[in-house]
């Protein structure tokens, strides 16, 4: 075979290529902007936890207090959200914040489906660059309808949740 074919293909086969991410199909206010491309997706399971307390009009409810969540891909990078809609990166402590730009609903035993604003407070790492987050496919975490009263204030409940997480970086 002649050389100048066989280079390039052993130049190829000697960077793996990374797998392409393929967006979510979410309604149109989920959708990011055309500016930026899904970098990587990890799946999310855990507990959202809830503490009963007294609400404003002297009643009771469950309140969501943090998120107890894990996040993984296929090569079992993991990371954790750490406070709501705050991610780091259990392999180089990068972190990135978001905030609520949009948000729709799962069904009433599920967490809505929401688009994040995304600041990365690290320049280096998994989540260096990351501009918007997706969280998207989610199953429970809601919180309990009852349970919550004057003889159970100050009680924790642990909600089992999971969703896909698709993470946004600007194009190019």
């Amino acid at each position: 075979m002649d050389r100048a074919r066989v280079a390039p293909i052993l130049l190829l086969a000697a960077f793996p290529v990374a797998a392409a991410v393929n967006p979510p199909a979410v309604p149109g206010p989920l959708q990011a902007s055309t500016a930026e491309a899904p970098a990587f997706m990890l799946r999310a399971e855990g507990v959202h936890v809830y503490e009963c307390r007294v609400n404003a009009v002297g009643g009771y409810q469950w309140v969501f207090t943090n998120p107890d969540v894990s996040l993984r891909d296929e090569t079992s990078q993991r990371a954790t959200e750490v406070s709501p809609n705050t991610f780091e990166a259990s392999t180089d402590r990068s972190t990135v914040s978001a905030r609520v730009r949009a948000v729709a609903g799962a069904g009433s035993e599920n967490l809505p489906w929401v688009l994040l604003s995304a600041r990365s407070a690290s320049a280096d790492g998994l989540f260096a660059g990351v501009t918007s987050v997706q969280r998207v496919n989610t199953t429970g975490g809601v919180a309990p309808r009852d349970g919550c009263g004057e003889s159970t204030a100050g009680a924790e409940s642990r909600v089992a949740f999971s969703a896909d997480y698709y993470f946004y970086k600007r194009r190019g």
